[in-house]
Formats: structure tokens, sequence, C-alpha cells
């Protein structure tokens, strides 16, 4: 991968990124880090910029049973199946295949001398991109539109508006005590997150536009023994920005009540790290453009809603608009039973290249820097 990118790329770097706290079971704080993020370049200097991006994490630790790829036929198509093989080593491949493209292209065609681009890999996403999100952000401003290589879905459509998302974790500290002999002493940390995840939970909509799952649950010890610690962790997830702040003060009140208890101490961690990513203007020219590089190439190009959020959110919420979805076809993703179908490789690459390719020609027909600075 690095000495392809290398080959086509005028700069590689790597960018360490910063170290991130974080709240263990037992309520103790851990400082983790992360591996480099990869930066390249091409034509840093020319007056229109893409932005390009795929992470290079899977949801898959390298002690699971599934570690091994296969090949196998399902409705006519020869897949491949493995860990992350969608979900992002197949976007990595088609991204590669674009670029490598473009690099050739640019050899006989004057059209790219006013086209740069910009790469990101990052190495986070798959557990919400706290680290490298100002990374992202950073170099996503510095483009005019950006396009990242998360996989399409299981018929070839691909990801318009997405939700936003929020990770939150609740610390409870009581007072342990005999369950026996001094029930009454003890101030049951379980108990009082419990009644809080509860009122938490009926922040759900019943359209669902704000959704709320209770994740993990941590605490107590012997059964003998009031419990005096608890942690709770639970993801919220919002279809319109306007309601992060009434959830957010919602979920602050009900943290806020355990404190008012005699023995009772409670403290909230996290927000939304990922706010909703809207069909806006911008958007809305982007899917346009590539469905008619969808009709140049025979490839129908669908868009629908998603309840997901990926690094897209990131970078819609600094005004970049981008198509996040410009992986290849695959399914089952996060599961042992992950497949991408490999003739989508070559097709969304070609896809990608016919799409930067009506950019180069014609820049005006699509979203601009300038026009983003302006407003």
């Amino acid at each position: 991968m690095l000495p392809l990118l290398e080959t086509i790329a005028d700069e590689v770097v790597a960018r360490p990124l910063p170290r991130i706290q974080q709240t263990r079971d037992d309520g103790s704080v851990e400082s983790l880090g992360f591996a480099d993020a990869l930066v390249a370049k091409k034509n840093a200097d020319a007056p229109r910029q893409i932005f390009f991006c795929i992470h290079l994490d899977t949801v898959y630790p390298p002690d699971c049973d599934f570690q091994h790829v296969e090949a196998f036929r399902q409705d006519g198509r020869d897949c491949l199946r493995g860990p992350g093989v969608a979900d992002a080593k197949g976007g990595l491949a088609v991204l590669l295949g674009t670029l490598e493209a473009i690099h050739h292209a640019s050899k006989s065609d004057s059209i790219w001398q006013k086209v740069g681009w910009r790469v990101v890999l990052n190495p986070d996403e798959e557990i919400g991109t706290p680290a490298s999100t100002p990374l992202l952000q950073e170099v996503g401003r510095e483009c005019d539109f950006g396009l990242l290589y998360e996989p399409a879905l299981p018929d070839g459509t691909l990801i318009g508006a997405r939700k936003g998302s929020g990770n939150f974790t609740i610390v409870v500290r009581g007072r342990s005590a005999h369950a026996g002999r001094e029930i009454a002493a003890g101030r049951n940390a379980v108990a009082a997150l419990c009644d809080a995840l509860l009122q938490i939970a009926k922040l759900q909509t019943a359209d669902e536009s704000v959704t709320v799952n209770l994740g993990r649950v941590a605490g107590g010890t012997a059964l003998n023994v009031v419990p005096d610690l608890a942690v709770g962790r639970f993801n919220v997830r919002i279809q319109h920005a306007a309601a992060m702040a009434g959830v957010r003060e919602a979920i602050a009140q009900i943290v806020g009540d355990i404190n008012d208890r005699d023995g009772y101490s409670a403290h909230l961690e996290g927000d939304f790290s990922s706010p909703p990513k809207p069909v806006d203007a911008g958007l809305e020219v982007l899917q346009e453009r590539l469905t008619d590089a969808g009709n140049s190439l025979a490839v129908p190009i669908r868009f629908r809603p998603s309840g997901g959020v990926c690094d897209g959110n990131k970078l819609a919420a600094v005004g970049v608009p981008n198509i996040d979805t410009m992986g290849p076809i695959g399914g089952k993703i996060h599961s042992d039973q992950e497949y991408v179908v490999c003739e989508s490789l070559v097709q969304r690459s070609q896809l990608g290249f016919q799409m930067l390719s009506d950019f180069a020609r014609h820049p005006e027909r699509f979203p601009s820097r300038s026009d983003r600075i302006r407003k």
C-alpha cells in the first residue's frame, strides 16, 4: 500500500495522533495511543483540490477466529469473505485504483495540471475517530469536496444523509456495605445507574429521529456486597442537529439528579462526536455528478439515508461536502461473514475516475472551496 502511494504522490508523511483518555469499567482512567495517520499530497499548489479518505482499522481483534480470506460465489458474482474486506480494505483498494488511474492519465492529458489531491488514511474510525478528527478536518478544509471509501450497500446503493451520533459514559459511585447486616447503610451504585439509564432510554422518540442504545453496564463484586461503583455506556443517534442541545441537557440533568441523592456521586463523560450529515446543496451537486458518471458507465447510482455514521459526518461538520460510500459493494460487515463483490473493486475505481475526469474538465460544475469561504 505505502510503496504504491509513494509512487503516485508528491509527498507522503506519517502524522502522529494525540493520546486520548478513557474510563475503564473499574472506574480508573487509561491513556490510549494510536498508530500514525498517513497524509499524502499531489499538486498541493493546484487551484482545485480533492480530499480522499478511508480508515485503516477494522473491528476485528488480532486474536479473533475470523482471520482468513476465502473466495466464493453469490448470486452469480465472485466474492471474497474475510475480516475487513469491504470495511475498509476494499475501500482502500478502490481509492488506490482511482489515484493510479489519475496518475497515468495526467501523463498525457493536461487537464489534470490544475487539480490536486490530498489523502488521509486514519487508524481509529471504528471507535469514532477520537484522535484523528482534527486532522481530517484540517486537511478537508483545504479541499473543494471529499470522497470517502466506506463500502456501498449490498445492492450497490450509496448513503446520502446520515444521523449524528454520540457515545456517553456515566460513572456512579455509592457506598459499599454488607448486603445482609447493613444494607440500609449502603448506597447501591448499580441501582442508581440503572435508574438513570432507564430514564435516558425514554429520550428515544417514537419516530426514531432520536434513538438510544444502552450498550454496556459494569459494576459490583460479590453478591453479598452493596456495589459502590457502576459504569454505564450508551449511544445516542439524532437525525437533526437542532436536537443535540436538548438531548445533551436532558442527559446531564438525569446524571445530575444522582448527585442530589445522599451518599452518591456521578459524572458524565462523552458528547456528540458526529453531527448529522444532511443532504445539503453541496452534497446534492456531488450526487448529480456521480449519477452522471454512473450513467456514462451504465452503472445505476442510487442513494438512501442511514442511521450509521462515518468520517463523512466529521467532514460535513466543517462545511466540506462529501460522498462517503465510494468503496466497493459488500455486505455483512462487522461479522464473521463479511464479504466484498470482486468486480465492484474495478467498477468503483472506474466510477470515481470518471467523475473526477469531469471535475478536471469542468470544475465549475462542482462545489468550490472558495464558495464555502465566501459564505
